[in-house]
């Protein structure tokens, strides 16, 4: 029994739905901000002077969310390690290993490093987010401004228009050590689902390391990326001790910390490692390679960002009313139903989690 990858999805959910609500309740509060007194001919200085409420408003929302974040953190990191340790006593027990299989396992206060690592990673976002909406709300007032100067569309078509760009991408500007730019609620769940990931691995080696055991095989996981695929199928030693060729003829590819700086367990790795022991454990073909499932699911990925785009734009056109309130509404029932169709015609699970939106 390996440890499964999507449980790690499954051990983030608390948080991810966490930061997804506070970035939709932002997004509403900017749009609703904008829409206050739109017919009023002073409307660009009024929202200019407005913004204090706003900052106050948001405030309070960063404010829940902080509170919840640790706790969350906290039970998800546990939960995870606890899983690992529980397959790895699965795993020894089924090899013959019982004795110990299911004892506590001694503290390495890894578990409590992960977490701090996290809570390093997701705490300094409310400083980020602050100065984002703000902004995001001072760029809108702007541009809306400088267009309807022009007299070529009116303040709400502008708004429609400007707050319509500002969906597709939602709250940006988090940055992870590889420099890629991710929107508020996709770092927030990246950093939970490869926390919760690197936890469970963390309890599994705990577990197996006190009973002697020092090697692992990397598990085939289906549509991998083309970073991972090469350590499928592979033994890696957990303490970097055990090299060259094993009694059953298999060769430790190597350590665990050096797979891991060439890329495997990157940020939403769907890979893992269960027990090796040479002679008894069989591992996956050395035909793991699965391009078109890759393929499949990064065009699911890109359907799925695509309904939390049309989410973000129907809740914000929603505050500014009018026709374009109606036209969101429907491109977004428009894309759920074709998204449907999409995902039937290619035996695709829905993972309504991906596409989840809450807003008050």
């Amino acid at each position: 029994m390996a440890i499964r990858p999507d449980d790690a999805a499954v051990l983030a959910k608390e948080l991810r739905e966490m930061f997804s609500e506070a970035e939709s309740v932002l997004l509403q509060r900017i749009a609703r901000a904008i829409a206050k007194g739109m017919e009023a001919p002073d409307w660009a200085e009024q929202k200019l002077l407005n913004i204090q409420a706003l900052n106050r408003e948001v405030a309070a929302i960063l404010l829940d969310l902080q509170n919840g974040v640790p706790g969350a953190v906290e039970r998800a990191i546990g939960l995870a390690y606890n899983r690992g340790v529980a397959t790895a006593g699965t795993e020894l027990t089924a090899a013959g290993l019982k004795h110990g299989a299911f004892a506590e396992v001694q503290p390495t206060g890894a578990a409590s490093s992960i977490v701090s690592e996290t809570l390093a990673r997701l705490q300094p976002m409310s400083f980020q987010i602050r100065r984002a909406v703000s902004d995001i709300y001072q760029q809108v007032v702007t541009q809306v401004a400088a267009q309807t100067t022009l007299g070529t569309v009116t303040r709400r078509e502008a708004s429609q228009m400007i707050l319509g760009r500002l969906a597709k991408n939602g709250i940006t500007g988090f940055r992870d050590a590889a420099g890629r730019n991710w929107e508020m609620a996709s770092y927030a769940e990246m950093a939970a689902r490869t926390s919760s990931a690197q936890a469970m691995l963390q309890g599994h080696t705990d577990r197996i390391q006190e009973l002697g055991v020092d090697t692992v095989i990397v598990s085939n996981a289906p549509e991998e990326c083309k970073i991972c695929r090469p350590f499928e199928g592979r033994v890696l030693s957990l303490s970097g001790r055990t090299t060259g060729k094993l009694k059953d003829g298999r060769t430790v590819m190597a350590s665990l910390a050096q797979a891991r700086r060439d890329g495997l367990y990157h940020p939403n790795c769907r890979h893992s490692h269960s027990i090796y022991l040479p002679g008894i454990t069989k591992g996956p073909g050395r035909d793991t390679a699965d391009p078109a499932g890759d393929e499949l699911r990064q065009t699911q990925r890109d359907l799925e960002r695509n309904i939390r785009t049309l989410k973000r734009k129907e809740i914000m056109m929603r505050e500014i009313g009018g026709p374009a309130a109606v036209k969101a509404k429907a491109d977004l029932g428009a894309a759920r139903a074709e998204f449907k169709d999409w995902r039937e015609a290619n035996d695709r699970k829905d993972l309504a989690y991906r596409t989840s939106l809450k807003a008050r």
